[in-house]
Parts: C-alpha cells; structure tokens; sequence
C-alpha cells in the first residue's frame, strides 16, 4: 500500500475515534442522565463521580485523537499513545466480561473497537 493511501486511511481511522471518543464515550459519561445509562445496559455506580471524570479524559483524548488526524506523522507520539491506551482499554473490557458479572452489547462493542484501533494504529503508524 502507497504511503499516501495509507496516511489517508490512517486518517480516515483516527477521524472515527475522535467521534467514537467524544460522542459515543466521552459525552454521554460526562453529561447523560442516569435513565440513558439504563437504556444502554451499563449500570452506574451510586456516586458517578469517577463516571464523570473518565467521561471528561476521554473528551480530551478526541482533541488529542483530532491533532494526531490533521498531521499524523507530526503527532506520531499520540499514535503510539493510541496503541497503548486502546490496548489496555481492550484487556480492561476483556477481563470484566469474562471474570466478573459485567456483560452488555454496549461493553462487547467497546471492547472489539478498541482491539480494532489497538490493530489499525500498530499497523497503519507513520514510521520515523
């Protein structure tokens, strides 16, 4: 694959995960009510605290997400952060599916979306 495509699809990619992380993770933890969790399946709990500030990290990591889309080989340091943030969030979700009680469509999707930007950024990251 070119060095242009590629860039392009790398780009392409980082754009999904600054919505996924502003809009699909990080808003709704930091600003939803409670009744929207209960939609999703996710249980809070009773002090939304850590809810809340785990939303506000992740609003950061889209802005940090959407440098790294407008001039990935300039921000190649927050590709390789994404490598190690999607990872870890992958084994995180991983782990409280199979070892505790935790299950829900909205935890299985997160889970197999991190392990497919951990993939993507390992594969598609601008080499020094």
């Amino acid at each position: 694959m070119g060095s242009t495509k590629r860039m392009g699809l790398l780009r392409g990619i980082l754009l999904v995960k600054v919505f996924l992380c502003v809009l699909a993770w990080g808003l709704p933890s930091l600003l939803a009510p409670a009744s929207i969790f209960d939609l999703l399946g996710v249980s809070l709990p009773d002090d939304t605290t850590f809810v809340r500030l785990f939303g506000s990290v992740v609003v950061a990591l889209g802005l940090l997400y959407w440098f790294a889309y407008r001039d990935p080989i300039r921000n190649v340091a927050i590709i390789k952060y994404a490598v190690a943030d999607n990872a870890l969030a992958t084994v995180t979700g991983l782990v409280l599916l199979l070892a505790t009680d935790a299950s829900g469509w909205m935890l299985w999707s997160s889970a197999g979306a991190t392990a497919f930007f951990t993939v993507a950024f390992a594969i598609l990251m601008p080499r020094e």
